[in-house]
C-alpha cells in the first residue's frame, strides 16, 4: 500500500513541485492551502508523513506542528519543516515547534528522497527491528 503522505504548502507551484516528486516515489498525496485545513486531514486521514510549510496565511506551520504534536490522535506522525526561510536560527526554530526534520526550498531532491525514505521506512519497518 502506497505511503499517505500531506503536502501543507499554499504556494500552487511548490505545491506541484512536492507533488511530483512525491508521485515519483509512488506516495499518495494529499494536500492542504492552509494550516487549519490540513489539521483537518491529519487528524482525519492520518498521514505517514507531514511536509509542512513553514510560512502559512493566517495560522503558521509551526503553530499548526505545535497542535499536531499536542494532540495525542497526530503527535507521532512526522512533520517535516518546508520553508523558503534559511535564516539563522529556522531550523532550531522548527525544531522548538515539533518539526521532526527541516528541509529548505527550493528543494535538493537527493535531500527530500533522503528525508522521505528515513520517515516512510522507519515507520513500516516490522516490529523490533
Amino acid at each position: 500500500m502506497p505511503a499517505r503522505v500531506l503536502v501543507i504548502e499554499d504556494d500552487p507551484v511548490n505545491q506541484e513541485v512536492v507533488s511530483a516528486f512525491l508521485e515519483g516515489e509512488g506516495c499518495r498525496i494529499l494536500t492542504a492551502d492552509t494550516a487549519e485545513e490540513g489539521l483537518r486531514l491529519a487528524t482525519a486521514q492520518r498521514p505517514g508523513l507531514i511536509f509542512m510549510d513553514g510560512q502559512l496565511p493566517g495560522m503558521t506551520g509551526y503553530e499548526a506542528t505545535r497542535r499536531l504534536k499536542a494532540d495525542p490522535a497526530t503527535a507521532t506522525i512526522p512533520t517535516v519543516a518546508f520553508t523558503a526561510q534559511a535564516m539563522r536560527g529556522e531550523e532550531e526554530r522548527a525544531a522548538a515547534a515539533g518539526c521532526d526534520a527541516y528541509i529548505t526550498k527550493p528543494l535538493d531532491a537527493e535531500v527530500f528522497r533522503q528525508t522521505l525514505r528515513r520517515f516512510l521506512l522507519r515507520r513500516e519497518a516490522p516490529a523490533g527491528l
